[in-house]
């Protein structure tokens, strides 16, 4: 038994209660509400590729010979033009010396030939013999100093050399190797995408590469060459694009992911999943307009990790049910409990 006091709270409640009830009914249910935001959508196709140099050249020597010295350090940066091996000249400069005493020679006999042709003491013949033997002896000075030049080996356009294979003193042959150079910016990707997706890919088109060495960063690029001609074995198209690596992070060698910007929507409306209803072959919203429930029907584009792209349907500034939806219906009158979209 409740003493008269206690009996009178629980009389002063159960009346309270009694007259808040209907008002929470009017209400209706606690449902959470979102608003559409606007963002960046894109379409994207994801692939994977190599990074390569944009220009990769094994410098070797032409002719056979003993190194005798190296200009430059493994892992230099040179310039185009810049002296990078000497091979053993001796021979090449005796050869030349040798031609162009040869030259001189002949010049003068030449000379003296085609005097005695004026004067009428010497026939055409003598003289036709006397200027040919001069052009040889031209051309002869002519290889003579090729075979000097190529004792030296010049750097043939900026880059950076890797490490070499030779030591001074070593005798080469020609065509040996004896250090790469490299272009490393900007880089070359080189990626491969299916027959299906052929149709769209184009020249200057953006792409973006992501690598394990550098977790959530994205490396911007551009599409600059096309094979025209698919892989019969995968039915597979070569893309090369351009990347820069202005910072020198990126090696040629790395294996890359990449992604192809088909196309982009800076101001796409996007919602929450769990805010969209299938009904049938229909897709349907709920909205709250004036504090009652309004159906409408939306068409959708691109699904991310937890929203969904809204292509039609919606204007932008609409207040959608994002959870509780399941118990209300189109007119229902029912309390919003807003809820911050996620990042």
């Amino acid at each position: 038994m409740f003493s008269r006091p206690q009996a009178f709270l629980c009389s002063v409640l159960w009346l309270l209660v009694a007259a808040a009830a209907p008002v929470l009914a009017n209400q209706g249910p606690l449902v959470e509400v979102v608003q559409a935001e606007k963002t960046l959508v894109r379409d994207e196709l994801i692939t994977f590729g190599s990074l390569r140099s944009d220009e990769s050249v094994m410098i070797r020597p032409e002719i056979p010979g003993r190194l005798a010295a190296l200009h430059f350090r493994e892992g230099q940066s040179v310039e185009a033009g810049a002296l990078l091996i000497s091979l053993d000249d001796a021979i090449a400069r005796a050869e030349l010396a040798q031609a162009q005493a040869n030259l001189s020679l002949a010049e003068k006999s030449h000379q003296r030939v085609q005097m005695l042709f004026k004067r009428g003491a010497s026939n055409a013949q003598a003289l036709d013999e006397a200027s040919a033997q001069q052009q040889a002896a031209r051309a002869s000075l002519a290889l003579a100093q090729a075979r000097l030049d190529k004792t030296r080996i010049h750097a043939p356009h900026d880059g950076v050399l890797g490490l070499r294979h030779v030591s001074p003193g070593d005798y080469l042959e020609a065509g040996q190797d004896i250090v790469n150079l490299e272009v490393l910016d900007p880089l070359k990707v080189d990626f491969r995408i299916p027959q299906k997706a052929v149709s769209q890919i184009r020249l200057r088109q953006t792409i973006e590469v992501s690598l394990d060495a550098y977790p959530g960063e994205r490396f911007r690029g551009a599409i600059y060459a096309i094979n025209p001609r698919l892989d019969e074995a995968g039915r597979s198209q070569a893309v090369r694009a351009h990347i820069d690596n202005a910072d020198g992070r990126l090696s040629p060698g790395q294996f890359v992911k990449v992604l192809v910007i088909l196309a982009e929507r800076p101001d796409a409306l996007v919602i929450p999943e769990e805010a969209v209803m299938p009904v049938g072959e229909q897709l349907l919203v709920n909205l709250v307009v004036d504090g009652k429930v309004e159906l409408r029907e939306v068409r959708l584009g691109k699904r991310m990790d937890g929203k969904v792209e809204v292509r039609e349907g919606l204007l932008g500034d609409e207040v959608l049910i994002s959870a509780g939806w399941q118990k209300v219906r189109a007119g229902m009158a029912v309390r919003s409990k807003v809820v911050e979209p996620a990042p």
